[in-house]
């Protein structure tokens, strides 16, 4: 191929060759009418579309391409990248993947590759890349507990001397780690050089069980039952037993579950009720007993977490109402027995009057719902009941957000269509309750007697637990008929469906009836009943479980643990020998939200109480404030925040493992080995393939000799110092004529 001058955006030149003769064209009409002749008319337009034709000539951005004579002249050469990460030990069909990419490069690609006149440079990679002699590559154990392919590219290239033919990967294509990508993609494309990936494994995986980590309240009640949580995964499992799931606090067991897993694949969440009595900080560990199952893998079996035992404040609800209701009567005669709850009501006698019950002081709500957070701030939790959007402007319905994202705050909505009125759509209340509401009222008097179906995950949730003695679904079962309800849309993702409408569809199934989700720092949660009240007068139902419901609902939503300090983990790649980065802020303080920031010392210990970070913090509300320690080895790390008297007040764990995220996902992934592929106009084939004699390794060699024999050189052309001189001197020399005929 002879050396060449093409353009990289040709209608650059396409439309600027004749917007220039345009723009010719009138000069020269121009001069000629002002008197000047012919031949000085035409030098003018001469100096102007030189400099004119230059400024087009470098918008269609032109290249120079050559035929890389270079390449001819290095030796031939390819890097060869084998895959020894634990991935690659996997077994299928009696053999582990690292053996059988070893037997293709030692039975089918090096002989043609050294057939071709190739010097093959492999390397065996997996959190990092070394160059390995043959032996080296055959006694390899496939161990590594990370898979770094673009770092190993880019070691590839650094490696070989001169320009090599092409890079060639055996591997699953389970690469986690992405540092080094963009360093790879650009020491590719400079080099010009085809990636050839050639996957290795089965698309679909093998079987794994993975107990993924145990989640807890940070703080929890003295005798207040909480859950301790499990998260489960479990992937391709063709018919995986029953296993045990065991509960350990403080290192002793403390209970026991047998888990039904079924078949396939699936993410779910086991429980286990924990009713502490002992105050202090105590460590719940899950341990999970994987079945005897031949082929399956347990990638993690144990996960742990901290619950500190404190004594509960005060937990205060305000109870909103547009009239007079049956709810507000019984649920306060439901937290009689409760002397830590005080129930406060408020409710709207007319548009000008509010009748207030169980208030603190003579000014408290005296001009009805609060306009201020300060106002807010000493309630728990707010029950909005029988309101209509009429009955909270905007702004306290902006105030009532606040409390619940910011001040941790737990909202409940309970009632029928009065309240669930279909004008609340698209309101800030809205947003931050659980579901979506609808424009469908219903047939008013229509309404037949139904029953609650309470889901499966509202019988795992602490506030389900109305009975010791009997399960959770029994009682359930024994709800009366109710006779009204709301009527809404569907469950926000994330939101938590704790009851349904024995028959009603709606547009994304049964009609909620009671739902939940975490909004910010809060709780949100609705109950679309009208008539629920009538549980407590049922005559097979004992009024101690409505009461016991109700309580435990108010301290699930008010979150009784609350911490004066919020902490957080920052969602980032936590293992060890690694910076943990967490968040503080500090809460609003009821009596007085605009607290000055005041100084704190934060405390992060080990797993054997060492201390391994001290730090002092100031910390004012609605001010985070950012902190990272160094989390050297494995083992749960515990935060704390103590204030200048030395008195913890917050306090939050997290669990450090080395988790092997090389058998997370053991499919092979062919389409990151075709991303690679495409963006070096390389290939990506599976090993399968290449099962027909060279198949495979004629594909392969094919390809790198279209890439050599193609392999041009390419230089951007006009920009430099002589196209910028011969533009001004142009346009100098045009101005001194006009200088010299007065046309300035």
């Amino acid at each position: 191929m002879t050396a060449r001058i093409l353009f990289d955006f040709p209608p650059g030149w396409q439309l600027g060759l004749p917007l220039v003769a345009a723009m010719l064209v009138l000069a020269w009409r121009s001069l000629r009418g002002r008197g000047l002749g012919r031949g000085a008319a035409s030098v003018f337009c001469g100096f102007r579309a030189v400099a004119l034709l230059v400024l087009v000539f470098l918008a269609a951005r032109p290249v120079w391409v050559a035929k890389d004579e270079e390449a001819k002249n290095t030796p031939k050469s390819a890097v060869l990248l084998l895959d020894r990460s634990e991935s690659m030990s996997l077994e299928e069909n009696g053999e582990t993947r690292y053996a059988q990419a070893m037997a293709f490069t030692r039975e089918r690609l090096l002989p043609a590759l050294h057939a071709a006149s190739l010097n093959v440079h492999p390397l065996l990679f997996a959190e990092d890349a070394e160059v390995a002699t043959g032996n080296q590559a055959a006694s390899a154990q496939p161990n590594g507990r990370r898979t770094n392919l673009g770092g190993a590219i880019a070691r590839g290239l650094a490696t070989v001397t001169g320009r090599p033919l092409a890079v060639i990967a055996i591997t699953d294509g389970v690469a986690n780690e992405s540092a080094d990508n963009a360093r790879a993609f650009a020491a590719l494309a400079d080099a010009g050089v085809p990636f050839i990936g050639v996957g290795v494994g089965n698309d679909r995986g093998v079987q794994t069980l993975m107990l993924r980590r145990a989640e807890a309240p940070p703080v929890a009640a003295p005798n207040a039952a909480f859950t301790v949580t499990a998260q489960l995964e479990m992937m391709n499992a063709e018919a995986m037993p029953p296993f045990d799931l065991a509960l350990l606090r403080d290192g002793r067991l403390q209970q026991t579950k047998t888990v039904n897993a079924g078949k396939g694949s699936r993410f779910w969440q086991e429980t286990f009720r924990v009713l502490e009595k002992d105050a202090g900080v105590h460590n719940y560990a899950l341990q999970l007993m994987p079945p005897s199952v031949p082929g399956l893998k347990c990638v993690e079996t144990q996960a742990a977490t901290t619950v500190r035992i404190s004594s509960e404040k005060e937990l205060r609800v305000l109870y909103v109402q547009g009239a007079l209701t049956w709810d507000y009567k019984f649920i306060g005669l439901a937290l009689r027995g409760d002397p830590a709850i005080k129930l406060t009501g408020l409710t709207r006698t007319s548009s000008k009057s509010v009748f207030r019950q169980n208030v603190e002081s003579a000014g408290e709500l005296l001009g009805g719902f609060p306009t201020m957070l300060e106002e807010l701030a000493p309630y728990r939790v707010v029950v909005i009941s029988n309101l209509r959007p009429a009955d909270l402007n905007p702004a306290q319905q902006e105030l009532l957000v606040r409390f619940c994202g910011e001040l941790g705050g737990g909202v409940l909505m309970i009632g029928g269509a009065d309240t669930f009125d279909s004008s609340w759509q698209s309101s800030r209340l809205e947003q931050m309750l659980p579901v979506m509401f609808s424009t469908d009222r219903g047939v008013r008097g229509l309404d037949r007697p139904f029953h609650l179906q309470v889901s499966d995950e509202a019988l795992q949730h602490p506030v389900f637990q109305i009975r010791d003695d009997r399960p959770s679904r029994d009682v359930w079962a024994q709800l009366p008929a109710f006779t009204h309800y709301s009527r809404v849309d569907s469950a926000k993702a994330g939101a938590q469906v704790w009851a349904v409408h024995q028959e009603d569809q709606g547009p994304a199934g049964r009609r909620i009836l009671m739902a939940a989700q975490r909004y910010g720092a809060g709780q949100s949660a609705v109950i679309c009943v009208q008539n629920f009240w009538r549980w407590r007068l049922a005559k097979d139902c004992e009024s101690p479980y409505f009461d016991r419901f109700w309580r435990q609902l108010f301290r699930f939503l008010g979150e009784s643990g609350r911490q004066d300090v919020a902490i957080h983990f920052i969602s980032q790649d936590l293992r060890p020998r690694s910076d943990v980065r967490v968040v503080l802020e500090r809460q609003p303080n009821p009596k007085n939200i605009a607290q000055a920031a005041g100084k704190f010392l934060v405390r992060v210990e080990g797993g054997d109480k060492a201390i391994v970070h001290e730090q002092v913090v100031d910390l004012a509300p609605a001010r985070p404030v950012d902190l990272v320690f160094r989390a050297e080895k494995e083992g749960l790390y515990t935060v704390t925040v103590l204030d200048a008297m030395k008195h913890a007040v917050a306090n939050r764990s997290l669990e450090i493992r080395d988790i092997n995220v090389e058998l997370q996902q053991t499919a092979r992934n062919m389409e990151g080995l075709r991303q690679w592929a495409a963006l070096s106009d390389g290939l990506a084939v599976k090993l399968e393939d290449c099962r027909d004699d060279g198949g495979l390794v004629n594909t392969i060699r094919s390809k790198i000799e279209q890439v050599r024999r193609n392999r041009v050189l390419r230089r951007p052309v006009g920009v430099n110092g002589w196209m910028l001189a011969l533009t001004a001197g142009c346009l100098g020399a045009e101005w001194i004529l006009r200088k010299r005929f007065g046309l300035s």
